[in-house]
């Protein structure tokens, strides 16, 4: 059985035919409409319509996968807030399913990506940390993935590091996000008199600049807290690393090592590795995909 799976940041919007064996096809990528909810799902039917037109006639579609930045809720299509998309409280599920007369898949696209990632490293039992703009987890449990009731769980970014922390635009105080991710890094680093890009402030840190030392200090710390978390409560077999910040700073990478080896569970059960994820930006789709395939819902 073949499906259409999406993945919608608040860059691009990506899509592609999943084979039963796992090719990707007929892929496609475009700016994401932000300006509403109706251009953003305007611009889902008329890809999806695109994807089903490209299918051979023996081969159609089954379902829709649709990976989406935000908070979800996977059993109405529902997605309740995401920033990045400027989406509030706003209904893509149904609508899409009626234009193209397939069961729809909703998921978080980290959580998609984690699923992706877990499949192919064939580990039942994963951690994936994406460090971008904003911090995503997802956790794959016994092969399954943890999505909670309503397909809101495993935002670790959002967990509280500090009570008394910055403030992240979800309205947290003190989140792993706040401190972590690229967006909180160049909010900081404005209050503390650096105009720099992500990029330019970890090339400032490395030639010793004393704030930006400070500021990617404890990112790095934020970073390390959240591994230790992560594995403590979820025991995995493995811990992958993602995301543009992650990618552009590999120190980010030997942090979580750092921090996971030492863990006290390792002197009974041994360290848990910690590797860079491996699918880049077919992640979202071919987690979107999997969910689809498995378990479409409306």
């Amino acid at each position: 059985m073949s499906v259409i799976a999406f993945d919608v940041g608040g860059t691009h919007l990506r899509s592609a035919r999943v084979e039963d064996d796992g090719r990707l096809l007929s892929r496609r990528d475009r700016r994401t409409p932000v300006e509403s909810c109706d251009a953003l799902v305007a611009a889902l039917v008329e890809e999806g319509r695109a994807q089903l037109a490209a299918a051979p006639a023996d081969a159609r579609p089954a379902a829709v996968g649709l990976a989406m930045a935000g908070y979800t809720d996977t059993a109405s299509g529902r997605v309740f807030e995401s920033p990045s998309l400027r989406l509030h409280d706003a209904v893509v599920g149904p609508p899409l399913h009626d234009a193209l007369g397939l069961p729809v898949r909703l998921v978080n696209d980290v959580n998609a990506a984690a699923l992706a990632e877990a499949h192919r490293s064939r580990r039942r039992d994963l951690v994936a940390i994406f460090v971008g703009t904003g911090v995503g987890t997802g956790f794959v449990s016994g092969g399954l993935l943890l999505e909670g009731h309503r397909g809101m769980a495993a935002e670790g970014g959002h967990a509280i590091w500090k009570a008394e922390g910055p403030e992240c635009p979800a309205g947290h105080r003190g989140c792993y996000q706040s401190y972590l991710g690229g967006a909180a890094l160049v909010e900081r680093a404005r209050v503390a008199g650096l105009q720099a890009t992500t990029a330019e402030l970890v090339e400032l840190w490395r030639s010793g600049d004393p704030r930006a030392t400070a500021l990617l200090r404890d990112a790095q710390d934020a970073l390390a807290a959240l591994c230790k978390l992560l594995v403590t409560l979820l025991d995995p077999e493995l811990v992958v690393i993602a995301g543009g910040v992650a990618l552009a700073t590999p120190e980010l990478l030997e942090t979580a090592r750092r921090a996971v080896d030492p863990h006290p569970l390792a002197a009974a059960a041994g360290a848990v590795p910690v590797e860079m994820a491996q699918l880049g930006e077919d992640a979202g789709l071919i987690g979107a995909a999997l969910l689809a395939g498995t378990a479409p819902r409306r």
